[in-house]
């Protein structure tokens, strides 16, 4: 049997593509890392600013955001604070969904989190007492946004 004689040179050369090799592994697990980050921070971002709306509706009306919420979804009429209320809720609830948006492009927002997040927008859009708002305020986003979002017409929310 012949031994196979390896130069010092070779030895070098494949010392330094392991080394490429593993500070490439560890690049990407620092990669996925920093996402996993970004994501959790992006959650505790939209956390913060849904606690901000709930809290201001308590300092400022008689009612909770639930009750008035609840009021919306049954199409009940509303008082004229509680009208207030409602249409700034669309109205932060539309500028909240066009950065979800913004980010679910930028790969910073889960498929299923995108999802819920639409399902969530749609049902806003879908209630008479937030129609204008969000039609409003979606006029000055993109036409893929808006074509996202589906507006109940008006004629369905006559009374």
């Amino acid at each position: 049997m012949e031994r196979i004689k390896v130069s010092f040179d070779t030895w070098i050369q494949l010392l330094g593509m392991l080394s490429v090799l593993a500070g490439l592994v560890f690049v990407g697990l620092e990669m996925r890392q920093s996402q996993q980050i970004a994501l959790a921070a992006q959650q505790q971002a939209r956390t913060e600013i849904f606690t901000g709306i709930v809290n201001s509706v308590n300092e400022s009306s008689e009612v909770s955001l639930y009750q008035i919420l609840v009021k919306v979804t049954d199409n009940a009429p509303l008082t004229a604070s509680e009208e207030k209320i409602a249409e700034n809720y669309a109205l932060q609830t539309v500028w909240i969904f066009e950065n979800d948006f913004i980010q679910y492009q930028a790969g910073l927002i889960d498929e299923n989190v995108w999802l819920a997040k639409l399902f969530s927008i749609r049902t806003i859009a879908s209630m008479c007492h937030f129609r204008d708002a969000v039609e409003y305020l979606l006029q000055f986003t993109s036409v893929e946004l808006i074509n996202l979002v589906e507006i109940t017409p008006k004629s369905n929310c006559e009374e």
